[in-house]
């Protein structure tokens, strides 16, 4: 029974970094991986809890075939949303980001100071 607890406070940890990786992936790709990963090893590790605690074989598979189809259909769903969003333009262009931010620092760099 308690490793059956084991395995859902793990499944809670994996939705809580899921949410940690939503705020603080720098683009759209990045948080859509996140997302994907984050629900398909908790609701995983959730469901293996939930086998170790229900009676009967076939609640067991009935949960087996449920946890089969979300980890076919979860990252599936996410690369074809990734796939649109390239398609209709949603470009991640890191280049520019890091020359912009060394020209602001080549700009304060060069700056005269006053003493």
């Amino acid at each position: 029974m308690v490793i059956a607890y084991v395995f859902f406070f793990i499944g809670i940890f994996f939705f809580a970094l899921t949410s940690l990786g939503l705020l603080r992936m720098p683009d759209a790709y990045s948080r859509l991986h996140a997302a994907s990963l984050g629900d398909t090893f908790g609701f995983g590790f959730i469901t293996l809890g939930l086998i170790l605690l229900v009676p009967g074989v076939a609640n067991i598979a009935k949960l087996l075939m449920v946890l089969g189809v979300v980890w076919v259909i979860n990252p599936t769903t996410s690369h074809y949303v990734g796939k649109v969003a390239l398609l209709r333009g949603n470009w991640v262009i890191l280049a520019e980001r890091y020359r912009s931010e060394s020209d602001e620092q080549e700009v304060e760099a060069n700056e005269p100071t006053s003493h």
